[in-house]
């Protein structure tokens, strides 16, 4: 009943459906582990026992676990998510006085770090967009959409709730909706321009306000994020892309390539419509050698050397020291 209580509070204030049944899975096993016990019930001890279950089941999956072992595991991720719903709930709960102690104050938020970056590389970008070479209707539709996603780093909620009165093709910009009734500006660039309207030309008339739909005969309203996901699955298998392809890489690809190109995290932050925290603690991931290349481009030693990566000499010659 709390939890119920929790997703109707959650929804009132704006947040998404797809955010309540993420909030609802997260804490659902919670449930599973107690049991549906009176929540003034529920101490810091039974809370403690749950997270250390949790961590139980954790998977090293550098060791290659087999599918079923997978299927028994959580990765480490998955806790910090089941965590952070918890306490929300609790939280939640003392607010409204519905508890008088609250017994996940003394729990702390597993913090677990990314260690490999979780963007589409740019040549499984390209390879995807080779797909589409075609050039029918569906083709036309889905390099639009790739095209859109790698260039505004969009998430597929916004992409999918895109009207046409949103886009502003004199000013290259985007009106995105996303997490319920968060809305922003996103620019794009001329290529996507042109991709867009190329897929306007060839667009059915009977599908509504929406810019990208579905094609099937029985799927004539908005493109949906399940449809979406599906399509750059299916690309990708076609494809022979083993990387990471899903509407969020394009995310992440996006906010990496800006700060490897010498973009500012305040920048990106309001592009992407996120915190500086957020931004770095989930999408500035780079791998070592990624690490080095900024290094060498960026070195202030090697600029005033005279052996920067830009190839400029600053007015030195490189054999004066």
């Amino acid at each position: 009943e709390s939890i119920d209580e929790l997703a109707i509070a959650t929804r009132a204030n704006g947040r998404a459906k797809r955010t309540i049944d993420s909030l609802r899975d997260k804490l659902n096993p919670l449930v599973d582990f107690l049991g549906d016990v009176p929540v003034h019930t529920v101490t810091v001890s039974d809370l403690r026992r749950y997270v250390a279950d949790l961590f139980d089941k954790v998977a090293v999956y550098s060791n290659h676990p087999t599918h079923q072992e997978a299927e028994r595991s959580l990765s480490p991720f998955t806790i910090a998510g089941r965590v952070r719903a918890f306490k929300q709930l609790f939280n939640w709960l003392e607010v409204e006085g519905i508890i008088k102690e609250n017994p996940s104050r003394r729990i702390e938020t597993p913090n677990p770090k990314r260690k490999e970056p979780k963007g589409i590389s740019t040549e499984d970008f390209l390879t995807l967009l080779k797909t589409t070479e075609a050039g029918e209707v569906i083709d036309i539709r889905d390099r639009a959409i790739m095209m859109f996603l790698y260039d505004t780093g969009c998430r597929a909620g916004g992409l999918c709730g895109l009207r046409i009165e949103d886009l502003n093709f004199d000013e290259l910009l985007a009106t995105v909706t996303e997490k319920g009734n968060r809305t922003r500006l996103v620019p794009f660039s001329e290529p996507t321009a042109e991709a867009l309207q190329d897929w306007f030309e060839v667009r059915p008339r009977d599908r509504g306000p929406w810019v990208f739909v579905g094609l099937a005969g029985h799927s004539k309203g908005a493109l949906t994020p399940n449809s979406l996901c599906q399509m750059l699955t299916r690309r990708a298998a076609d494809a022979g892309v083993t990387g990471p392809v899903n509407p969020h890489s394009f995310r992440h690809a996006f906010a990496r390539n800006f700060l490897m190109d010498g973009g500012d995290l305040a920048t990106l932050a309001k592009l992407l419509g996120n915190s500086i925290e957020v931004v770095v603690k989930y999408y500035a991931i780079f791998t070592v050698k990624e690490l080095q290349k900024q290094h060498k481009k960026h070195s202030q030693l090697l600029k005033a050397l005279g052996e920067s990566d830009d190839g400029k000499d600053n007015g030195r010659e490189s054999n004066d020291v």
